[in-house]
């Protein structure tokens, strides 16, 4: 077979697709040279904003960027009053510049808006403004490196009630690719729905000389779903919907979610596939079972987040069964975790608005336990060293809280807790790990409660509590902080720092501190050897002082 080779210096056959780069366009492609191809372009290059406004970026995005692909936005644009066209074509002075970032909805954005949803938008001069303004910071020109998880920033016109925050998504350590969010909240305005919209950026940080421009993939501020439309839709709710929520028997519950005023608490696709296979096959076909939990994940009121606090109960549509929240805070940012029935999940995207209600979508699903202590501890990062040291004590330890029928209570000491006993008290430490392993298996004992699963409101009943090993652990709630639960035990105290997760077998609590007492690093197989180590160190003192 013969085949063609490439001169240097001759011209392909000309493409006859128009093909842009930047401002210009190639006028004839791929010049083979020695080192390479050359590719004419019909003037000079320079990056995308360069030389324009944001105007006159979305003025010519169709000619000069159509793989942005915003021509809907700008056709629209370019239709509305002259003072948002003036607006964005501003540039300012030296001395006072008009700086802006805009984030602009590409035509996926509005693709995928239904015909009537789109065509009320509009046909609505005003809503169409008020919603395009929501999109604009004044003021700010923001990079997405300076997206700072909780930082409120005011829409262009605050008396519209909005306001843009933003989110940041991945790991390189953990090679997770990076993406960025922006929401839109909105909390009293007169032509918006109240709730938080969510959409991507997907190509960030098109400068201009006033500002910066983002392109997203969803229209900010509009909200048009009731709950349940939106579970029907949203792209990360489609398992709550196909496996749980389209059942035939689920119809009251659904038909709850068009109430007037209504919360839920959403697992997301995450929650159900970390599932193991069994686990959520056991789920899906236990159909009352799976009612009566998804009643735990719904509210007859709108809940929104944001002025929620630690003491927060809601009364869900299980009966006698509440939802408990808790806040942690991180500067501006604000992490909210949902607890129900023994489980506690993480509010990955909170405030989601729909034109009845509100939306959380939650990491986990609430009252759904699917590991065995055993499994959850040997995964668990921050409890890697108590694995090992269960491990390396005893088989029946690792035994019992493997079995799915035993009843558990574990106060599980976390990573930090064996650090500082080995910072702190470096013998403990290495009598503990290292000599006779029944001291490791009677310590380690002290904090299990054999046959009884206690939940956090149970424990709250008790002051005292007999630990496998016949030990005692007091149990108190801080005088000063009403969050804060503490373990006693032979004058030493730990800290709650997850307030219990239910197992299949059981319940876990981590917590800062190994509990332990002199007594129990002497312990071995019933003897006493701390006493003849007493013996032992009095007698070689006599016999030195005998020697002088």
């Amino acid at each position: 077979m013969v085949t063609s080779i490439p001169v240097p210096g001759q011209q392909q056959p000309l493409m006859q697709k128009k093909i842009s780069v930047n401002q210009g366009t190639i006028v004839q492609d791929e010049v083979i040279a020695s080192n390479g191809i050359l590719q004419k372009v019909d003037r000079i290059l320079v990056p995308v904003g360069v030389g324009e406004t944001i105007w006159s970026f979305i003025e010519d995005v169709d000619r000069l960027y159509p793989q942005y692909k915003l021509s809907f936005l700008s056709s629209k644009l370019k239709s509305m009053p002259l003072p948002i066209q003036t607006l964005l074509d501003q540039q300012g002075s030296a001395q006072k510049q008009t700086k802006y970032t805009m984030f602009l909805p590409n035509d996926d954005a509005f693709a995928s808006l239904s015909d009537e949803q789109r065509d009320d938008l509009l046909s609505s001069q005003s809503l169409l403004e008020t919603v395009l303004y929501a999109h604009l910071i004044n003021d700010y020109v923001i990079f997405n490196n300076h997206f700072e998880k909780g930082q409120l920033y005011d829409g262009f016109k605050q008396e519209d009630g909005v306001q843009l925050h933003f989110d940041h998504r991945g790991n390189r350590t953990d090679d997770i690719a990076d993406e960025y969010y922006v929401a839109t909240s909105v909390s009293t305005s007169k032509t918006l729905f109240e709730g938080d919209v969510f959409a991507r950026v997907v190509t960030p940080n098109i400068a201009t000389e006033n500002g910066v421009v983002h392109i997203v993939d969803t229209v900010l501020a509009y909200i048009y779903r009731t709950v349940a439309d939106t579970l029907q839709t949203h792209h990360n709710l489609t398992m709550l919907w196909t496996d749980v929520f389209s059942k035939p028997v689920m119809k009251p519950l659904l038909e709850k979610l068009n109430l007037p005023a209504v919360t839920l608490f959403a697992p997301s696709d995450k929650a159900f596939k970390k599932l193991p296979e069994q686990k959520l096959l056991e789920l899906v076909t236990d159909e009352e079972k799976l009612y009566k939990l998804m009643e735990l994940h719904i509210m007859e009121d709108r809940v929104y987040l944001n002025d929620q606090d630690n003491q927060t109960m809601l009364t869900t549509l299980a009966d006698q069964r509440f939802m408990r929240l808790e806040v942690l805070e991180n500067g501006t940012a604000k992490t909210f975790f949902s607890y129900g029935d023994g489980i506690w999940a993480e509010v990955v995207q909170p405030n989601l608005g729909a034109t009845n209600g509100v939306i959380h979508l939650i990491d986990s699903i609430l009252g759904f336990p699917y590991q065995t202590l055993w499994e959850f501890i040997s995964v668990e990062p921050s409890l890697a060293d108590l694995a090992r040291y269960l491990q390396k004590s005893s088989p029946d330890l690792v035994n019992y809280m493997q079995g799915e029928h035993d009843k558990l209570t574990v106060f599980a000491p976390n990573n930090e807790a064996f650090l500082e006993m080995y910072r702190n008290h470096y013998e403990d430490y290495e009598t503990l790990t290292q000599s006779d392993m029944k001291v490791l298996e009677n310590v380690l004992k002290t904090h299990i409660i054999h046959g009884k699963i206690l939940s956090l409101d149970d424990l709250t009943k008790f002051n005292q509590i007999a630990t496998t090993n016949g030990k005692t652990i007091v149990f108190r709630q801080d005088d000063f902080n009403i969050n804060r639960w503490i373990l006693s035990y032979g004058g030493m105290e730990a800290t709650m720092v997850v307030k219990g997760q239910r197992m299949t077998n059981g319940f876990i609590y981590i917590i800062d501190k190994v509990l332990y007492t002199p007594e129990d690093l002497g312990y071995a197989g019933g003897a006493l050897p701390i006493l003849a180590s007493v013996f032992s160190t009095l007698l070689s003192a006599i016999l030195a002082y005998a020697l002088i």
